[in-house]
């Protein structure tokens, strides 16, 4: 199977990077795992029953997920997964810092935030070069971009000249 050892790769990345389900249910035995899970989870079939049974859970719904997904979101997620391992630790800790901001959102506002990601996804590539440019340029300066740009995400996108959703407005804010 040609994704056999990046599913592990991602499996293990989902561990760190999703909280748990929910749904509790109890952590399964290797000889209870379907066998595209079983190819999925190969490498840790040895010590998997001796595994902590939240981390059986986490890998075994991993693998689940990974087997649902098409070649391209596997792909797009092996991609994910090597962005991710060549951060530093202090970059991954941002990262996790500003997706808990965005999960802790209203989902109104966290629509916002999604539908200005598809405007600056939208420009034109000199000008999504210039924002890039300008995120650069204050994240560099002291303080970085937090400094320069102070709030959350909305006010940082307006700092970096995204533009706003069209026919969208902010509560209480007018559209620039």
């Amino acid at each position: 199977m040609m994704y056999r050892t990046p599913a592990l790769a991602l499996a293990l990345a989902l561990l760190c990077l999703c909280a748990a389900t929910g749904a509790q249910a109890a952590a399964p035995a290797w000889a209870e795992l379907d066998a595209e899970q079983q190819a999925v989870l190969k490498p840790l079939e040895k010590e998997w029953d001796s595994l902590p049974e939240q981390r059986r859970e986490r890998l075994s719904a991993g693998a689940q997920r990974w087997n649902g997904m098409t070649p391209e979101q596997r792909d797009r997620a092996q991609d994910r997964l090597q962005r991710w391992k060549q951060l530093t630790p202090d970059q991954r800790a941002r990262l996790q810092e500003r997706r808990a901001e965005f999960r802790s959102m209203p989902p109104a506002q966290r629509e916002r935030a999604r539908a200005r990601y598809e405007e600056l996804r939208r420009l034109p590539p000199e000008e999504r070069r210039r924002v890039r440019e300008r995120f650069q340029e204050l994240r560099a300066q002291p303080g970085g971009i937090e400094r320069a740009c102070p709030g959350g995400i909305q006010q940082r996108l307006d700092c970096l000249g995204v533009p706003r959703a069209q026919g969208r407005r902010e509560r209480g804010r007018s559209d620039r």
